[in-house]
């Protein structure tokens, strides 16, 4: 999957909701920004520089800056991704999601490259096709694991359910 199609889906998908919520098209990235107050809600979808890879799929994260300027990434702003905004519970639903996603990974043939370069790249590879044992938690770095238009779908259905929160959230940061 093309990195430009899948911004193109999550564009699809959660363009209309920031719209419906006064958010314009931000500077950076695929990413909507609001003014309130003094500050810039600015929201943004990245999907990983590691690209894409025909089994191990890619992934993605949502991430929320309070910030003097519409611009991702502006410094000195506070920032979170969108999975340390949830509860407990909530991270539990992006816990089952995720590894749904895992479970219906392809399974790399055994000359597949990752397994010839060294015992760390394997190692490394490998994991990418293991469920998540352990509850994330509020510190947990989670990207957004996908390999199929379905899946963005999925994770999409997530983020829309959740977006409200986090911005209001977001927004009451000092």
């Amino acid at each position: 999957m093309k990195s430009t199609d899948v911004y193109a889906q999550l564009r699809a998908a959660l363009g209309p909701w920031f719209k419906s919520e006064g958010f314009v098209r931000a500077k950076g990235l695929l990413s909507w920004c609001r003014r309130r107050g003094d500050r810039y809600t600015v929201v943004w979808c990245q999907i990983s520089q590691d690209g894409w890879e025909p089994y191990a799929g890619s992934k993605f994260i949502v991430q929320f800056q309070r910030s003097l300027e519409p611009i991702v990434g502006f410094y000195p702003s506070p920032s979170r991704r969108l999975a340390s905004l949830l509860t407990a519970e909530e991270r539990e639903e992006v816990r089952a999601i995720q590894n749904s996603i895992i479970a219906e990974l392809r399974q790399p043939p055994p000359n597949h490259p990752a397994f010839q370069i060294s015992e760390n790249v394997t190692a490394w590879y490998r994991e990418q096709f293991r469920l998540v044992e352990k509850p994330y938690s509020d510190r947990h770095d989670v990207w957004f694991r996908y390999s199929s238009n379905e899946h963005v779908d999925r994770w999409s259905q997530f983020i829309l359910g959740k977006l409200a929160t986090c911005v209001r959230t977001v927004e009451a940061w000092a």
